[in-house]
């Protein structure tokens, strides 16, 4: 199988080199699958784009779209899901952040869920096993696991971790279908998960969770704000409407 690993960067230039050296490093032996890395930079002020330039040479796989300007999470993914779909001919694509979050160890575990049957796989910070850091504020804990859980039960989503940023969806059937085009998108920021979830599992989608921890950032900051809370409210009442 052919597998794009999608990774929006917007000044990630102190953790992007080491995530793309750690992602490829966990799929070395994952030898039946061929491996992409598919970086959407923001025209990152920091260099972030300079940075995976330099390491090109080394990783045959690794490709790098620079847009014009910072957009948002939801068009960032748009490009890259595009570009994984039709240019490089992609069979599954692999929402990855760029910051250091997520840890590339899991990639194996979620692809290997995929090939077991399903059609998409969420790395769940909220089933058995799932965590968060336990540095975060106790307020930034609640408002994720709130979010969370209130878009499971609105829109009735057989899932644990509705806002997880860590995921794989196969391609054919129900991958392909997803509103990913911008023009589709209800949102440009990260609510885009939530309607992504809901239209698969609409889609009828087989959607499974596996446990993952979500690891600590260096000098770890919340990068969700009260726009996004917002919007999360905004896009899941407007789905809810809809269906």
């Amino acid at each position: 199988m052919k597998i794009a690993v999608i990774i929006p960067t917007y000044n990630e230039s102190g953790s992007i080199r080491e995530v793309v050296e750690e992602i490829y490093q966990s799929v070395r032996a994952e030898t039946n699958h061929e491996w992409h890395v598919l970086i959407v930079d923001a025209n990152s002020p920091d260099g972030t784009a300079e940075i995976i330039r330099t390491i090109t040479g080394t990783f045959p796989t690794l490709h790098l779209i620079v847009e014009s300007e910072k957009r948002g999470l939801a068009l960032a993914y748009s490009t890259g899901i595009d570009h994984a779909i039709n240019r490089l001919g992609a069979e599954a694509f692999i929402e990855f952040d760029g910051d250091g979050q997520h840890d590339p160890q899991d990639i194996p575990r979620l692809v290997s869920a995929l090939m077991s049957g399903a059609d998409v796989v969420i790395g769940s910070r909220y089933v058995s096993g799932g965590s968060v850091p336990s540095a975060w504020a106790r307020p930034r804990k609640f408002l994720s696991r709130f979010g969370s859980l209130y878009t499971r039960f609105l829109l009735q989503l057989p899932v644990h971790d509705a806002t997880s940023g860590l995921k794989v969806t196969r391609i054919k059937p129900y991958g392909e279908l997803l509103p990913y085009l911008p023009e589709q998108l209800l949102t440009s920021h990260y609510a885009y998960k939530i309607q992504f979830l809901f239209n698969l599992h609409q889609q009828g989608a087989r959607i499974i969770e596996i446990p993952i921890t979500f690891r600590l950032r260096e000098h770890d900051v919340s990068k969700s704000t009260w726009r996004d809370i917002i919007e999360s409210l905004r896009v899941t009442t407007i789905l809810r409407w809809r269906s």
